[in-house]
């Protein structure tokens, strides 16, 4: 918790290390998402983070959605298949195996096979990562500071300058972002 003042109470924030996969940063965010969303009173710690992934399998690969992607129940999984899928949802191809599992799509057997064949390593190394490992943590950022830093430039909350500051950008590119690309007459003529 981050404190907000003398009389505010903290503010819950989750980080996440940029370092780790666009993947695993998602599934991790879910999952903290949940200890925050969870009554856990009744809960011992291991049931705690057996909900919270749960949660968080769920809340990136919605049941319903899940399975007219892929069936109520298979067989088989192809490699290709489950990488489209991995990028559909946008989370690991371990974690996407689990889900089908959990939810009854795969059996036992069949995923312990998919981990020993097609799968083998995933829980370690991500295949096919959506972003390359030069461009970690910058595929999929959050941009409230940065729209409210526009909100308040806009309704002249805070000026230029300071916005410029806040964004840590160059002035010319803040007001850019204000007003928008600028349009000439020449524009105009065509």
């Amino acid at each position: 918790m981050v404190g907000r003042g003398k009389d505010n109470p903290g503010l819950p924030v989750i980080v996440v290390n940029k370092e780790f996969s666009l993947e695993r940063r998602r599934l991790t965010l879910a999952h903290e998402l949940a200890h925050r969303l969870i009554d856990t009173d009744s809960l011992s710690d291991k049931d705690e983070e057996k909900a919270a992934t749960l949660f968080a399998g769920a809340f990136l690969m919605p049941k319903e959605h899940l399975l007219r992607e892929v069936g109520k129940q298979r067989n088989a999984l192809g490699y290709q298949e489950l990488i489209y899928l991995k990028r559909l949802y946008r989370v690991s191809g371990a974690a996407l195996l689990m889900r089908l599992r959990q939810l009854g799509v795969i059996s036992e057997p069949i995923l312990t096979y998919a981990f020993q064949t097609i799968a083998r390593g995933w829980r370690t190394q991500e295949p096919e990562e959506l972003e390359p490992s030069s461009e970690r943590g910058t595929r999929e950022c959050a941009l409230r500071f940065q729209r409210l830093c526009y909100r308040a430039l806009a309704e002249d909350f805070v000026s230029l300058s300071k916005a410029a500051e806040l964004l840590r950008i160059p002035l010319p590119l803040v007001e850019a972002g204000l007003k928008g690309p600028l349009v000439t007459d020449a524009d105009y003529r065509q």
